[in-house]
């Protein structure tokens, strides 16, 4: 299930004035413990997380500010056989900032992909 999609951005106002313009709801609004400032805007059922890094542009980035975050069940087990089957984990299993277990692995194209234990 689809947790959230997550992009960098150069003006984090201007991206929230948007968002709420088309009936989007900030969440979280703050400053990471890496001094990233992040927000996070429910549309729907949807979440799209921005990252506004320190400095002028939004690039280079941490390769994980820009991702894709599905929850999924079982990720201990799930991980192993991604792995098998050829998968690059790029960030191995952790627990994520509200405590569940998550890793990030790279789709086909080179995508980031948040896997995150759990449903909603």
């Amino acid at each position: 299930m689809l947790k959230h999609v997550s992009f960098v951005t150069r003006d984090l106002a201007a991206v929230l004035a948007f968002y709420t313009r088309l009936g989007g709801v900030v969440e979280k609004d703050l400053t990471t413990a890496e001094g990233f400032r992040r927000s996070v805007v429910r549309l729907g059922e949807g979440r799209l997380q921005f990252f506004q890094l320190p400095g002028e542009s939004p690039a280079p980035h941490p390769h994980w500010a820009e991702h894709i975050a599905l929850h999924v069940p079982g990720l201990r087990a799930l991980l192993p056989e991604l792995r098998a089957a050829g998968v690059t984990v790029s960030r191995d299993l952790q627990s994520s900032p509200g405590g569940r277990d998550m890793a990030f692995v790279l789709d086909p194209d080179g995508r980031q992909v948040e896997l995150l234990e759990g449903g909603l």
